[in-house]
């Protein structure tokens, strides 16, 4: 079953740097690449800056990936979701 981490920046860098820049850093690859996410969904103009949503294998991965998202600087939060709980 698959699960998700949605991603919301902190507010000055959401401003400065859309979702997919951040996520492309170094650090946020690796932290991707080791726990087997893959950004799925990150907004245009229309939609909120700032955020992104991450597709993981399982939660066990998307609480492990969140926890340690929400450790970047540029990270405002991070939670993990059920497959079934999103739109």
């Amino acid at each position: 079953m698959s699960a998700y981490v949605v991603v919301q920046l902190a507010p000055d860098s959401g401003e400065k740097r859309r979702g997919n820049q951040v996520l492309a850093s170094a650090k946020a690859r690796r932290l991707l690449a080791k726990h087997g996410g893959e950004v799925i969904d990150v907004p245009d103009a229309g939609g909120a800056p700032g955020s992104a949503t991450i597709t993981v294998p399982d939660m066990a991965r998307a609480n492990a990936l969140a926890t340690a998202l929400r450790e970047l600087d540029e990270v405002e939060t991070a939670y993990a979701k059920p497959e079934e709980e999103l739109p």
